[in-house]
Parts: C-alpha cells; sequence; structure tokens
C-alpha cells in the first residue's frame, strides 16, 4: 500500500484543513494523503499512537495526528479543538474508522456487537456533531464517511457489521437534511471490497470471503484504497461536488449489480 495517491491536481485543496479519522493506514490514509497532496493541512485521528505517528511522519508537516478512541467523544473534540487551534478552523472531515467482527448474527459475542456499535455508529456521530459548528462557519463544508457495500446487501458472517453501515445511509441522508442549512454537504462512500487490514482480517476469520468478493463483482478483483479515496476526495471537493449531498456512493466494481443478476 502507498502512502501517495499521486493523482490529485496540487492546490484544489489548499488553505483548506481537514480532520481524517481512520486516518492511520487504508482507505483514510489514501484519503488523508489525497488531501495532502492537494494542499490542505489534515489531522489524523488513529487510536495507535505508533502507527499514526508512522502516517503523519509519511505525508510530511501538513499532516499532524490526535491519537484516541473515536467512540469516545472527547477524542472527536480534541481533533476538531486541534485543527481550529493550529490552522484557524475547519473545512472538511471525512469519517473513516470502523470495526469489522466477523460472526454469525446469532451467536456473535455482545462485547463485538457494542464494540461495532461504538465504532461504526457512536464514533461518526460524536465526529459530526462536534464538527458541524466549526463547519458551519466555512463556506464550501463537506463531510464525507465510508460506508460499505455490506450495507447494502447481506453477506454471511458480517451481519452485524452490514447492519451498522446501513444505518449510517440512514444517517447520511437525515444530516443531509439537517445540515443543509449550514451549508455543510454529507455524502458517504460505499466501498465494495477493499484492499485493507480490516478485509484481511475477516479474510482470515471467513474461509473463501476474499474469492467469494472478487467472483461476485463484475471487474472480478479487489480495490486498492487509493480507488477508494480519489471519489471520497471528489465529494470533499466543493468545487466539484458542490450539488451532491445526501448521497451513496456505490464503489463496488459492480457487486450489486452482478448479485442482483445473479
Amino acid at each position: 500500500m502507498t502512502a501517495q495517491t499521486g493523482e490529485d491536481p496540487g492546490g484544489r485543496f489548499a488553505g483548506r484543513t481537514a480532520v481524517v479519522a481512520g486516518a492511520s493506514e487504508g482507505i483514510g490514509l489514501a484519503v488523508a494523503a489525497g488531501l495532502v497532496a492537494g494542499g490542505a493541512n489534515v489531522v489524523l485521528v488513529a487510536r495507535r499512537e505508533d502507527v499514526l505517528a508512522e502516517a503523519t511522519a509519511k505525508l510530511g508537516p501538513a499532516a499532524s495526528g490526535i491519537a484516541g478512541d473515536v467512540a469516545d467523544e472527547t477524542t472527536a473534540a480534541r481533533a476538531v479543538a486541534h485543527a481550529v487551534d493550529t490552522h484557524g478552523g475547519l473545512d472538511l472531515l471525512h469519517f473513516n474508522a470502523g470495526t469489522l467482527l466477523p460472526g454469525d448474527i446469532a451467536g456473535q459475542p455482545l462485547d463485538h456487537v457494542d464494540r461495532m456499535l461504538a465504532v461504526n455508529l457512536r464514533g461518526p456521530i460524536t465526529f459530526v456533531r462536534a464538527a458541524a459548528p466549526e463547519l458551519a462557519k466555512r463556506p464550501g463544508a463537506a463531510v464525507t464517511l465510508t460506508s460499505s457495500a455490506t450495507g447494502r446487501l447481506p453477506v454471511p458472517g458480517l451481519g452485524v457489521y452490514g447492519a451498522t453501515k446501513a444505518a449510517l445511509h440512514y444517517l447520511v441522508s437525515t444530516w443531509a437534511i439537517e445540515l443543509a442549512p449550514s451549508g455543510i454537504r454529507v455524502n458517504a462512500l460505499c466501498p465494495g471490497g477493499t484492499y485493507t487490514p480490516s478485509m484481511y482480517e475477516a479474510a482470515k476469520a471467513i474461509p473463501g470471503l476474499e474469492e467469494a468478493t472478487i467472483a461476485t463483482n463484475l471487474v472480478k478483483r479487489m480495490a486498492t484504497p487509493e480507488e477508494i479515496a480519489r471519489p471520497a476526495l471528489t465529494l470533499l471537493d466543493s468545487a466539484e461536488s458542490g450539488y451532491v449531498t445526501g448521497a451513496v456512493w456505490d464503489i463496488d466494481g459492480g457487486y450489486q449489480r452482478d448479485r442482483s443478476a445473479g
């Protein structure tokens, strides 16, 4: 995995400040890298301090880090305060953090259920709540969130995870309505199978998951984090996507269409 997208035109995020939650690896790191490449100052948020330090070092002086659990509302408050205190405000929020703990719904340990609800739903709620007052002060403010194709169609073994992502789609639609008067756009990405650390862990727990993911999309391969990050950057750029809000953008290699046809 590379920390640079290498394709974002320099300057389109110049003068902007972004918070990216769940940014130490995978899609979140690729989004953060694209924002930095476009001229933004970026506050990366992640739970593990060592991985976070490595990520910020890769991205250079425009990147800084806040370590903390995204389910803890103080983490969101610290990230937003850091953006405001260091860079004078906040323009963009990308929430990428997510916890995937595989298991059949009937046998899923309740502590696993609680953790997925905390990270995948409480997490974005706390970050959007903390960010919205500052975003409302800036023109062209935007929020994007990483969802999952499992929130569209069921995948055995990922039922609770998929349910949290389906709920996220509802939140995005509601936030788009509630935050529109403040000039804040809210959208989500709905990726299919992507080579990320969480996908690797899920593949270990569910034999054949990677092969099934590849077989049930139209392009017959997995995505790279950068392929998901580029649409996220487009949604965050109000010059390109100023008329888009409340959308859930499917970036799944045709996964849903292949499943529908079958």
